[in-house]
């Protein structure tokens, strides 16, 4: 599998925002209502605008959590973490044969989770254990010396072909939720 982005995925979301840190979420769940539900987000708290109207609605320094809930690809939804220290648990949105993927990043001091993948309720580890996957990456460059952005590049390659689409200037300007997760 070969396919590559028109546009740096990384300067995409450092465009957008989603600096200095970075914490998203591809669920395999096409419903984005659904998975508000399944975050434990009551209609009340979800409020439908795009990308740009989302981080202009909540303030970063909140201890609240506020994530952004976009349809991304067929078959699939995006969530993206605005504030908030601590992510919810990501094993509730993978229940019922669901997958969720989730990357993590900190520019600054440069860390990088690996790709976690996690599947009907349990925690698999990253993607890179599961075979099903190899094709996803099997043709980047990877030399053990990689900055860090340059493997969260990587990995938002890799996601764009699980997923079938990759992040692009549509998905910031499409219709999502903003929601506050209790």
């Amino acid at each position: 599998m070969s396919s590559l982005p028109i546009e740096t995925q990384r300067h995409l979301i450092a465009e957008h925002g989603l600096k200095p840190w970075f914490f998203a979420q591809w669920v395999s769940i096409e419903d984005r209502n659904e998975v508000a539900r399944r975050l434990q987000v009551p209609e009340r708290l979800r409020h439908p605008c795009d990308f740009e109207t989302a981080v202009q609605s909540y303030d970063p320094h909140d201890e609240e959590k506020w994530v952004w809930i976009t349809s991304h690809a067929p078959g699939w939804t995006l969530v993206l973490f605005l504030s908030g220290r601590i992510p919810p648990p990501s094993e509730a949105l993978s229940i019922g044969r669901q997958r969720v993927f989730e990357i993590s990043y900190i520019s600054g001091v440069e860390e990088l989770d690996e790709l976690r993948y996690i599947h009907d309720g349990e925690i698999t580890g990253d993607i890179f254990q599961a075979d099903e996957y190899a094709a996803h990456w099997a043709d980047l460059p990877y030399d053990g010396m990689m900055l860090p952005e340059e493997e969260l590049e990587h990995y938002l390659i890799i996601m764009g072909r699980v997923t079938g689409r990759f992040l692009d200037r549509e998905c910031f300007s499409s219709e999502g939720l903003l929601c506050m997760i209790p």
